[in-house]
């Protein structure tokens, strides 16, 4: 492993700000354009699936409306530097949004380039409603894409963090998002000449065919679930008072109670 390829530490990356620009530039590349071609041809038909009031969108690069196809009639974009058009310039780490607010949040590669991945998670699970969906676009450290670093990190897009679909789907969990479906893509080689990504275009319809887990990069989508409790109006007044009862805590407990009333 080379020094350049090592996961590295979050003080060791450059500031959202500060990435965003040289990531935009590289999604501009043959390489970056093939991969976004690919990243919006499977989002757009899980974002025409999803309902709502509001829509927020954020990402490393705006060269892609992941939204343009969706049916929720309030979408808007927050940007993450001055270069990216946007309706605010915002530290996703402390979102300006109130709580519970948003039904979908779309996040293109944030968690990838953040010193700190887990509090932007953090801020898009509090501000979407119980129920409403996260789509999270990352990339997948275990491909061929992934495994360039080792060889070269002079791309922009391999300066990042490593965060497998499966830890972020951990994460997501301790924030009360349930990961409903995982979409990969990219199976070729991440070539920059265009002819010969097109010559490498079996190993898309390969991957994609049997779903195998090492594309280039993964889709999340992630629903939020927040425990409701309802509370039950006792009528104290009524002639019949309610019985309160202790409650067995197990199965066990409750056996052994009726085994020792005979």
């Amino acid at each position: 492993m080379t020094e350049n390829s090592r996961p590295r530490s979050p003080t060791e990356l450059a500031s959202l700000a500060n990435a965003c620009p040289a990531l935009s530039h590289w999604f501009s590349s043959a390489l970056g354009q093939e991969i976004l071609s690919q990243q919006l041809a499977l989002a757009q038909p899980l974002v025409e699936g999803l309902f709502g009031y509001h829509l927020m969108q954020a990402g490393v690069t705006d060269a892609v409306d992941f939204a343009a196809c969706s049916r929720i009639n309030h979408r808007f974009r927050l940007a993450t530097c001055l270069e990216q058009s946007g309706a605010a310039l915002v530290e996703f780490e402390q979102l300006p949004l109130p709580s519970e607010s948003i039904d979908i949040v779309l996040l293109h590669h944030l968690l990838d380039f953040s010193r700190h991945p887990h509090q932007i998670l953090r801020e898009a699970a509090r501000v979407l409603i119980p129920g409403g969906r996260l789509l999270l676009m990352g990339f997948n450290p275990f491909s061929l894409l992934g495994l360039s670093r080792l060889l070269f990190s002079r791309g922009a897009y391999q300066q990042g963090n490593q965060l497998r679909a499966a830890r972020v789907a951990d994460w997501m969990n301790l924030l009360d998002l349930q990961a409903e479906r995982v979409e990969r893509g990219f199976f070729r080689l991440p070539l920059q000449q265009r002819d010969l990504l097109d010559k490498t275009a079996w190993m898309e319809h390969l991957g994609s065919r049997w779903r195998l887990p090492w594309g280039g990069f993964y889709i999340i989508v992630a629903r939020r679930e927040v425990a409701r409790v309802r509370t039950i109006k006792m009528h104290w007044h009524t002639k019949r008072k309610p019985a309160l009862t202790a409650t067995p805590t197990s199965p066990r407990v409750a056996a052994r109670g009726k085994h020792q009333k005979r």
